[in-house]
């Protein structure tokens, strides 16, 4: 976990105290991306957490304040992640299940995917993003301790 971006997961896990924590955010970034803010992927998604350009256009968040949304800036990405993470969140408040859980779902297959399916839905590349995300966030708990 890059030391450099650790100050914005803490940051952005303040936007929506009740949901997110920083070595969650951190979990997802490693997932999304390996923590690299200028990853695409053959579906548009762009910089750190992979945000689709949809997404981007209505929640791109300036969190560096320099004027502009950037989906390449490490910043603004886990900003804007955090931001659509905490809406995601009131989308699946009345979905059965682990609310974490069912909010992952949602980020990777689509908030309307979990609605239908009432949970988290059976697409294996789903499924297996909300495991490893899952499994990888504990681990990186000690990374944001208080010395």
């Amino acid at each position: 976990m890059p030391d450099n971006l650790k100050s914005y997961f803490v940051i952005a896990a303040k936007r929506c105290p009740d949901v997110l924590t920083p070595w969650g955010l951190a979990a997802q970034a490693y997932v999304e991306s390996g923590f690299d803010p200028d990853a695409t992927s053959a579906a548009g998604a762009e910089g750190l957490m992979q945000i689709i350009p949809d997404v981007w256009s209505e929640y791109g968040t300036d969190a560096t304040g320099n004027g502009t949304a950037n989906p390449f800036s490490a910043a603004d990405s886990i900003a804007t992640s955090a931001k659509y993470s905490c809406e995601l969140a009131k989308g699946v408040r009345n979905i059965p299940g682990n609310k974490t859980k069912l909010r992952l779902a949602a980020y990777n297959a689509g908030l309307g995917a979990v609605q239908r399916y009432n949970g988290i839905p059976p697409y294996r590349e789903t499924r297996g993003y909300v495991s490893h995300i899952t499994e990888l966030t504990p681990q990186l708990k000690s990374q944001f301790s208080q010395n």
